[in-house]
């Protein structure tokens, strides 16, 4: 696998958002499918951040969690993960961000995110 995306990395390369960086944008065009990973736990967070009204879905959050499932391959969290994800040295107690760094640490692929407080943590090999 290529890479792990965090959320916001999903939401922007599915609507081709400008915020997505150049060597994000590429990797993600250059890879199929099975080499671009997603924890599931971005699918709760997606329907998290809808019901928040955070993010809007003009198409519905059950078509946007679908389109999600079948643009990536999805990785469940497993004990190992759940471990981890309470011992990396992240300054905050985002449950999200907690396992969706810890996916990509125990399937060792590289996040992609502009998350700073994930950039900094020494655990977490990060691309941008």
């Amino acid at each position: 696998m290529k890479a792990c995306l965090d959320t916001h990395a999903v939401l922007w390369s599915l609507a081709d958002d400008d915020r997505l960086g150049a060597k994000a944008r590429e990797l993600i065009l250059s890879a199929n499918r099975t080499e671009l990973a997603v924890p599931d736990i971005v699918l709760l967070e997606v329907a998290y951040l809808h019901e928040k009204r955070r993010i809007e879905v003009p198409d519905g959050l059950e078509s946007l969690l679908k389109k999600i499932s079948s643009s990536f391959r999805i990785l469940s969290i497993d004990a190992e993960i759940a471990v981890l994800a309470m011992t990396l040295e992240l300054p905050h107690g985002d449950p999200f961000d907690r396992v969706i760094a810890a996916t990509a640490v125990i399937n060792k692929i590289p996040l992609l995110t502009r998350d700073r407080l994930m950039i900094a943590c020494k655990q977490v090999p990060t691309i941008w």
